[in-house]
C-alpha cells in the first residue's frame, strides 16, 4: 500500500489569503483590537504555531484559553471569508486525485498545518473532500515535523507497519520536505507555492514538479518501487 500525504495551501489550491483574512478579523472581534498585526510568514507552518505567534505579536498572553478563543472564532469566520475572497484549484489537481482513485493500492490523506476543521472547510469549498480518507491537521503541534510524526504513528496504528518507501508526502514548501524526511518518507515537491524550484531542490526531495498537471509522470513516480 502506498500512502499519500497531501498538503493543501499552495499544493492543491490557493485561497487568496482567506486564512490570514479570517485570522485578522478573528483577532479584532475576539480581543477588541482595532488593527491587529498579522504580518507573519504562514508558509509551511502549523496553525498552532501561528495562533501562538499572533497572540504574542499583539501583546495577548498566549494561554491555552486565549488560543482556544482565537481558534474558535477563526473556525466560525473562515467559511465567510472563503466566500468573500474566493480562490482557485491549482493545475491538474482534480484530474490527478481522480486518477489516483483508480489505483486500489494507493490511499490519499491530507497532512496540513491547517487546523483539521478548517482544512476540511477548504477541501469541501473546492469539492475535494471526497478524495481523502482523513485529515491530519496542525491543531496540536507547533512544529511540522511533530505533526508528521503524529500522522505516521496514527497510520501505523490504523494499518499496521508501513514501509517507509510506501509513504509519500506531497507539498510546496521546504517544511513539507523536511517533515517527510523526518518520518523516512519520500517527498514530491510542487513549485506552486511560495518556494521557488531551486529552494525546493536544495532540500533534496525525491522530485520537484512545476505543478500537478502531468498526471502520467506523477503516477509513474508514485508507482515506482
Amino acid at each position: 500500500m502506498t500512502t499519500l500525504l497531501f498538503d493543501i495551501d499552495g499544493t492543491l489550491l490557493m485561497t487568496h489569503n482567506s486564512g490570514s483574512g479570517a485570522l485578522k478579523r478573528a483577532m479584532s472581534e475576539e480581543f477588541g483590537l482595532v488593527s491587529p498585526d498579522v504580518d507573519l510568514d504562514f508558509g509551511g507552518r502549523t496553525d498552532r504555531s501561528i495562533l501562538v505567534e499572533l497572540l504574542t505579536r499583539n501583546r495577548i498572553d498566549p494561554t491555552p484559553k486565549n488560543q482556544e478563543r482565537l481558534s474558535r472564532r477563526y473556525v466560525d469566520l473562515l467559511p465567510i471569508v472563503l466566500v468573500e475572497h474566493g480562490g482557485v484549484l491549482l493545475p491538474g489537481v482534480t484530474d490527478l486525485l481522480t486518477r489516483i482513485g483508480d489505483f486500489p493500492e494507493m490511499q490519499s490523506y491530507v497532512m496540513t498545518g491547517n487546523l483539521a476543521q478548517t482544512a476540511r472547510m477548504k477541501l469541501d469549498h473546492f469539492q475535494l473532500g471526497d478524495f481523502f480518507i482523513d485529515v491530519f491537521g496542525g491543531d496540536h503541534d507547533e512544529h511540522r515535523n511533530d505533526l508528521a510524526r503524529r500522522a505516521a504513528r496514527k497510520l501505523r496504528d490504523l494499518h499496521g507497519k508501513t514501509d517507509h518507501d510506501e509513504l509519500i508526502v506531497i507539498g510546496d514548501t521546504v517544511a513539507d520536505i523536511e517533515c517527510g524526511h523526518a518520518i523516512g518518507a519520500k517527498v514530491i515537491a510542487v513549485a506552486t507555492g511560495s518556494h521557488v524550484r531551486e529552494r525546493l531542490e536544495a532540500a533534496k526531495p525525491l522530485a520537484v514538479v512545476d505543478d500537478l498537471s502531468d498526471a502520467d509522470h506523477l503516477l509513474q513516480i508514485l508507482n515506482a518501487r
